[in-house]
């Protein structure tokens, strides 16, 4: 039963298809402490067509029937300037500042 169950577990043509995520739950495989970064994989394997389908449903809904999500296109010296910012470190004064906000007490709390 253990190379039966290996030989499923590690088969990398049916790695990660509805079939080896159900054998897993149902094999109990999935219980490992180690293991439990795959549930979210699982579940969203499993959803992930739905919401695929209701992501277009609500995109026409909003702009139109058979409208299309617009495509950006950068050229490469405004990718790298993009990506220059993005690297560049933060402002001290303005990382202080949200330091300081953050420490403000809640407006919901009466202490």
């Amino acid at each position: 039963m253990v190379i039966f169950h290996k030989l499923i577990i590690g088969n990398r043509h049916i790695k990660y298809s509805s079939f080896w995520w159900w054998y897993r739950l149902i094999s109990h495989q999935g219980f490992r402490f180690d293991d439990y970064h795959i549930w979210e994989s699982f579940w969203s394997c499993l959803n992930g067509g739905w919401l695929d389908m209701e992501y277009k449903y609500k995109f026409e809904e909003f702009w139109g029937k058979g409208a299309k999500p617009e495509r950006i296109i950068v050229s490469a010296e405004a990718y790298d300037e993009l990506v220059r910012r993005i690297n560049e470190p933060p402002d001290p004064a303005v990382v202080e500042r949200i330091k300081e906000i953050m420490q403000k007490v809640p407006p919901w709390d009466d202490d």
